[in-house]
């Protein structure tokens, strides 16, 4: 069974280029943005549900886990839109 340490493992496996727009998606297209983590999972071969999914991310993001990941050229902590959803 798979869990939150095996997500972690997930995304901390995928390169610069796909966390950056995974993390860029999320910001301007929640649904498809877990309809590619949700693929993410699969390849990896990992099984969770949606909520769980969720769940995972935001644990990762109250951890600062992508608060270094660039974003329309802005690091994600500093984005506006970001902060919008993920208040301090």
């Amino acid at each position: 069974m798979s869990d939150f340490n095996d997500f972690q493992k997930m995304i901390n496996n995928l390169n610069e280029e796909n966390l950056i727009e995974l993390c860029e998606e999320f910001l301007t297209n929640h649904e498809a943005a877990m309809n590619i983590l949700c693929k993410y999972c699969i390849d990896f071969g990992l099984i969770f549900d949606s909520q769980e999914i969720k769940d995972y991310m935001t644990t990762m993001h109250k951890n600062g886990a992508f608060d270094n990941i660039v974003c329309f050229g802005i690091e994600l902590s500093e984005n506006q839109l970001y902060k919008k959803f993920h208040p301090s």
